[in-house]
């Protein structure tokens, strides 16, 4: 997974002292799995580090390989977004599931 400038900026403007942002998918929404972000107070064993402080499950980091995270600073919606290649939005956009290769 990549990791924008941007997106990192605001990780780490963030996130204090031993905090790590954790990414990862889960199934559901309404076409199949959401990305989402959460911040905890430090990683377990198993986890990938993506960079000093991000960290994703090894499941989630097989999915999101080849996904960049990206900070949008957008003066009526500020947010991290994710693209993610090779899937298809529903129509709310907060879910996704994966193309056919």
């Amino acid at each position: 997974m990549n990791i924008t400038p941007s997106a990192q900026k605001k990780i780490d403007q963030t996130l204090s002292g031993e905090e790590c942002l954790r990414v990862s998918l889960t199934g559901g929404g309404c076409n199949g799995f959401t990305a989402g972000l959460a911040r905890e107070a430090g990683a377990i064993e198993s986890d990938i580090w993506i960079s000093t402080n991000v960290v994703v499950d090894p499941a989630s980091g097989a999915y999101l390989e080849e996904a960049t995270l990206d900070w949008i600073d957008d003066p009526f919606k500020s947010t991290f977004h994710f693209d993610i290649p090779n899937t298809k939005s529903c129509g709310c956009g907060e879910s996704f599931q994966f193309e056919d290769k």
